[in-house]
């Protein structure tokens, strides 16, 4: 923006009183509520230049009673002198904005309504921006009061990148000891200063300079325009250049059908498809993409200053379909040198464009070699009949001893005949297998050669005959059970067992259990009660004989239903003496990623159940039943009752 005022001069000091009318905008695309913001910003500029004016609300509600009467707006010079004199003044200001492009043009003249003359004018230019018009207004005030302003826009002049300009570095100021301000600002900040060709440092910057003649130039990069500003200093004053530096840059979009495609500019790779490329520096680039199996696309990408340039190309597929087959079917296949994975018949996809050998290999055949031309986007076929290869196979069997046989005869798994048996077969390995007709059997493999002679004899295996079964032995009568009364006689395994466990003095009872109740109302929400979801856990004590009412252990339940959270229970069983009855008391800690703790309370009992084995009862000690009622607390909002239920095991 233009340099700040000074001190007000002698032009500003008259008398006279000056009234500000609104500028006339109708030549912009500029909306009302910013043109407002503008007018109320050149009435205070003026007011705090020195300039005496008439209150700005009397001109605009005198400027509205005429609309009213009139139905037009007072922009001509004959209405504003009019206006003016009724307000008591002796001077009027009217203004027009006028937009030439991205430049704005303020044009202001002050009249005199004495002699209903001009007295003076001035203009500023800027951009057509809020930031640019404001600018121009300062350049208007500075005029009126008598200063000596920067030539040219007051924000710099845009200069084309890698274009030749005047730095000024021929400029030879007269020495003086006069001296101003220049004060300099970039957006964005930081570009580097330049004045008469010599850098200064980074914008924003406050230097004082002899009066004379300068030339500011501002640069940031490749990504922005450099600009460039003349300026006449004069003594005891200061300058504001402000420079709206244009980007040099645009996004560029890089997209192809098929994606993943390898993008060079300028021959350079830069990424694949689909790729953006933000802040690339404005200019024609040459772009090729690349896929395999794909013709390369070529083209030009012509990127904006500030703009998004797009780039797409639809590759076309370098590839044909190849069909191969034979007969007989299942030869194997090599596709120039390549084995092919499947055998005859098959098709092959993406195969390159031009001739192509394929060569087949089948068993009992000769090899055979065939010639293809495969076009883009098209399908070849290429078939082949093999020749088959024979040899003379001769096959007989014979018991041990050199004693002949008549046998059934299989070849390669398939009834042909009966030995002896001679035929041309193909040239190649077959499986020969026998059976005679005592159920004698036997078999060999053998490799018959191309135009030659193979013969076989297969020696045939009778297995021995089964001994019979012995005769069953005769039963013997139970001896009658001798009673015993001795106390110290050794019992049965199973006995033994028993008494080993009922004599340890630690036990770890495992448990199974699943539980299920209700959730108690909430009375603060006034909520229902509500099931409490089904969970299932294995529960572990460390039961000792010698404290047999204290029963410590822990427990890992999971929930059955969503959102299937897990429980840690560490806890004790306060057991009622001798008695299977219980009082548990334990922790809850959830393992969830939100954790928190609870307690649960339990009455309950642990009894032993009885099962059936070879039609006798008995009692097992070591397998429980447990029914239990548990109260998990959570919170004093969240309480449950529940019904446990498991099954276990004392190890």
């Amino acid at each position: 923006m233009a340099g700040a005022l000074p001190a007000v001069s002698a032009a500003a000091q008259s008398a006279d009183i000056i009234a500000v009318f609104d500028i006339d905008s109708s030549d912009t695309s500029i909306d009302q509520a910013t043109m407002a913001r503008l007018n109320n910003y050149m009435y205070g500029r003026l007011a705090s230049a020195g300039f005496k004016l008439t209150p700005q609300d009397q001109v605009r509600e005198r400027v509205v009673e005429l609309k009213r009467e009139s139905h037009k707006e007072c922009y001509d010079q004959s209405c504003q002198i009019e206006l003016g004199k009724t307000l008591s003044a002796q001077k009027s200001l009217a203004s027009r904005l006028i937009q030439i492009g991205n430049v704005c043009l303020l044009q202001s003249v002050i009249y005199d309504l004495r002699t209903e003359t001009s007295d003076k004018g001035a203009d500023g230019r800027g951009p057509c921006t809020v930031a640019g018009i404001m600018a121009g207004i300062d350049q208007v005030v500075a005029k009126f009061k008598g200063e000596v302003v920067p030539s040219g826009p007051s924000i710099g002049g845009r200069v084309e990148t890698g274009q030749l300009f005047d730095r000024g570095a021929d400029i030879v100021n007269v020495p003086t000891d006069e001296s101003g301000f220049l004060v300099i600002h970039s957006n964005p900040s930081g570009a580097t200063i330049f004045i008469n060709g010599k850098e200064v440092g980074l914008a924003p910057l406050h230097l004082e300079y002899p009066a004379g003649h300068y030339v500011i130039v501002a640069e940031v990069g490749r990504l922005y325009h450099p600009a460039r500003q003349e300026v006449n200093l004069t003594a005891r004053q200061s300058a504001r250049v402000t420079f709206d530096l244009q980007p040099a840059f645009g996004t560029a979009k890089i997209t192809s059908s098929p994606s993943n495609a390898q993008v060079w500019l300028d021959g350079d790779l830069v990424g694949q498809t689909n790729l953006e490329i933000p802040q690339k520096p404005s200019g024609t680039y040459k772009v090729r993409l690349q896929s395999p199996d794909y013709l390369p696309s070529e083209g030009e990408l012509v990127i904006k200053d500030g703009k998004t340039s797009t780039y797409h190309a639809d590759l076309v597929a370098n590839w044909g379909q190849l069909r191969i087959s034979s007969n007989p079917p299942g030869a194997t296949v090599f596709l120039d040198g390549a084995i092919v994975e499947d055998k005859t018949p098959c098709v092959l996809d993406r195969v390159k464009p031009g001739v192509h050998v394929v060569k087949y290999f089948l068993d009992g055949h000769g090899e055979r070699s065939e010639k293809v031309n495969v076009r883009r986007g098209q399908r070849a076929l290429v078939s082949t009949k093999l020749q088959p290869k024979y040899g003379l196979l001769v096959v007989t069997c014979s018991y041990p001893g050199e004693s002949v046989c008549e046998c059934n005869l299989w070849l390669d798994y398939k009834l042909v005949g009966q030995t002896p048996w001679l035929h041309d077969v193909l040239a190649m390995s077959h499986r020969i297998e026998v059976r005679c007709p005592n159920g004698g059997t036997g078999g060999e493999t053998v490799t018959v050669a191309h135009n030659g002679r193979s013969d076989v004899n297969v020696s045939i295996y009778v297995p021995p005959p089964k001994p019979p079964p012995p005769p069953p032995a005769p039963r013997m009568a139970a001896p009658e059970p001798t009673p015993s009364y001795s106390y110290d006689k050794p019992k049965s395994s199973s006995t033994s067992r028993t008494r080993s466990r009922a004599e340890r003095t630690v036990f770890f009872p495992l448990t199974l259990s699943i539980s299920e109740g209700i959730l108690l109302p909430d009375k603060a929400t006034s909520s229902d009660s509500q099931r409490a979801k089904v969970q299932m856990g294995l529960d572990l004590d460390f039961h000792i004989k010698a404290i047999y009412w204290l029963v410590p252990g822990f427990g890992f339940w999971v929930m059955l239903e969503p959102p299937h959270e897990g429980t840690f229970r560490p806890g004790i069983q306060w057991y009622f003496g001798r008695l299977p009855m219980y009082i548990r008391t334990a922790m809850m800690v959830k393992l969830a990623s939100s954790s928190s703790v609870g307690f649960v309370v339990g009455y309950g009992a642990d009894l032993s159940f009885m099962f059936r084995n070879n039609r006798r009862s008995r009692f097992w000690d070591n397998g429980i039943l447990v029914f239990e009622f548990q109260t998990p607390v959570w919170s004093k909002t969240k309480v449950a009752i529940e019904l446990r239920i498991g099954i276990g095991y004392r190890f």
